[in-house]
């Protein structure tokens, strides 16, 4: 069995839809397991899906211990770090506190994600044939990229007050599949590996060629759209995709509901006024059965906007899904979703489908057992009937 760790919510789901494209039986499991828990497994994959991009260097590097330790423990050796194909969270803390438990003397890294144009040329990162440090990454609330350097990306998030020794790392430059492949080549057991989700691709079906990850039949693919009825979709991203895609759907007449003013800026908002427009949200949505839920219509800056507007949103959602009961759910960002699904209580799923690479939708394994459907907030969304 192999286990790839992802450092956010829908990271893990897009690695998850990448095995269920490929026939790949996988796992999902939210927060640390029990060895017994990762011992009865009997899928060829298993997807720990953690938010350590939302906790401080230290947080993260501690989580990525007891991991790797529980990792150990069931018997588990093969370990993949599923990271940010821009860096953003903390890298090289993480996957150098997995090493050491799991006893890999080096590391690779390779972030660039060549299907959706993210190369690494000479040392820097690129977005298509701009900067990394030029892009809307550069305004990112939690990790900005001021820099395109991937080794200055690097070390800047990689500040902690532990001991963890360093090793030997490598982030080879990377603009086409076949140099992901050479990567993934030079990956044996004495290197732990990390990657975006095109690095992981390549890797799973390297091991799919080589006979030791085994494939059964895949399903038929997911219609040409998704039908947005009795759902509920909630955009927690500031990129300027998931702003477009709101745009698009009121002016395609779909019913959205923007946090007032009051609720999204620096002063705590009072509980009457949060209320008000959370029972505004509720009605709204008894018209249609049917309702997209964002913070802003444009991007919000304020310090530590980004925690307390997740935290505000979360609060809302989590009152209104008292009151409604969508059998579809679509969370747009990973802080978010993670934030989210942990307010509800919601830890079990099962990956159900790929809709597009990064789209992923997972069925709740416990009442309400609702389909969520994941997505980063980089990425679009599938086509949709409504």
């Amino acid at each position: 069995m192999i286990a790839i760790i992802a450092d956010d919510f829908t990271g893990a789901a897009e690695v998850a839809g990448i095995c269920l494209g490929r026939g790949v039986t996988v796992s999902f499991i939210v927060n640390i397991p029990e060895v017994e828990t990762l011992q009865a497994l009997d899928t060829q994959v298993v997807v720990l899906a953690e938010d350590t991009r939302s906790f401080t260097a230290d947080g993260a590097e501690k989580i990525s211990r007891m991991l790797a330790e529980k990792l150990k423990a069931a018997g588990i050796s093969q370990v993949v770090k599923k990271i940010d194909s821009v860096l953003r969270g903390w890298v090289l803390p993480e996957m150098l506190a997995l090493a050491q438990v799991l006893g890999k003397s080096s590391l690779m890294i390779q972030p660039a994600n060549t299907a959706t144009h993210r190369s690494i040329r000479q040392g820097l990162y690129y977005v298509e044939d701009t900067l990394l440090s030029k892009t809307s990454f550069s305004r990112d609330p939690d990790f900005p990229a001021g820099s395109s350097s991937v080794m200055e990306l690097l070390h800047q998030r990689s500040q902690t007050s532990g001991g963890t020794p360093a090793l030997p790392y490598e982030v080879p430059d990377a603009v086409t599949e076949q140099d992901l492949a050479a990567c993934v080549s030079r990956c044996d057991d004495s290197v732990l590996a990390g990657g975006s989700a095109d690095f992981w691709r390549v890797y799973l079906e390297a091991e799919i060629a080589a006979g030791r990850v085994k494939t059964v039949p895949v399903k038929d693919p997911p219609a040409n759209s998704f039908p947005l009825t009795n759902c509920l979709l909630i955009c927690g991203s500031a990129h300027q995709n998931s702003l477009n895609f709101y745009q698009r759907l009121v002016a395609d007449g779909f019913p959205t509901m923007v946090m007032p003013e009051s609720l999204r800026g620096e002063e705590k908002p009072s509980d009457a006024e949060a209320i008000k427009w959370m029972d505004d949200c509720v009605a709204a949505w008894e018209k249609e059965h049917r309702l997209l839920i964002r913070v802003a219509p444009r991007p919000v800056i304020f310090p530590s906007c980004a925690e307390r507007l997740r935290y505000r949103l979360t609060e809302a959602v989590y009152y209104i899904l008292q009151q409604i009961t969508p059998s579809q759910l679509l969370i747009e960002g990973g802080a978010t979703s993670w934030s989210l699904l942990q307010r509800l209580g919601w830890t079990s799923f099962n990956p159900v489908r790929e809709w597009l690479p990064g789209v992923v939708q997972l069925q709740l394994k416990t009442p309400p057992y609702c389909y969520i459907t994941l997505k980063p907030g980089s990425y679009a969304w599938p086509q949709f009937s409504f």
